[in-house]
């Protein structure tokens, strides 16, 4: 503590000084070379403070067994990835289906990465109220030119079975 202080205190008397050289200097030539000298000054005043208390600063290095480091798992952050991207293209699809005037109940998207770390969709599964039982075709359309998957569209509270009936 005693050479953070010793180090202020001497920071403090060399931006004084450097300060009152500085206003007492002659303007043109003279002002460049003092400007170099005070820049000296300030730097040789600070290094040789750091340098007298530099044994009373003690740096400890932790044991390696201290470190904790990170754990990373591929699989946990792809899955992280492929959730966040199926929340997104949910919400997309709901506007897109909100602004064709088709309220869906439910959209369900599966998807899968690839070895190369592309997403796809997998399955779209998009469960719809009975009034909008007739826009199958235009829900079907909105959806595969946004993302290049036939869905599967289904009235909300029947099977799928039901629906193949």
């Amino acid at each position: 503590m005693s050479a953070l202080q010793s180090l202020c205190v001497t920071l403090c008397y060399t931006c004084v000084a450097v300060g009152v050289v500085s206003l007492l200097t002659p303007q043109k030539r003279t002002r460049r070379v003092m400007g170099f000298v005070i820049g000296l000054f300030f730097i040789s005043s600070i290094a040789s403070a750091v340098a007298a208390h530099t044994d009373e600063i003690a740096v400890e290095e932790p044991e390696v067994s201290e470190i904790v480091a990170p754990t990373y798992c591929e699989e946990d952050y792809q899955r992280q990835v492929a959730q966040m991207t199926a929340d997104n293209l949910t919400e997309a699809l709901n506007e897109l289906l909100k602004n064709e005037g088709i309220f869906a109940e439910d959209i369900q998207l599966t998807l899968k990465i690839s070895d190369e770390g592309r997403i796809s969709v997998k399955r779209a599964v998009i469960y719809i109220n009975e009034a909008d039982r007739d826009r199958t075709e235009k829900i079907e359309s909105v959806v595969y030119r946004n993302i290049a998957k036939e869905p599967e569209v289904y009235v909300a509270g029947e099977t799928s079975q039901q629906m193949a009936e």
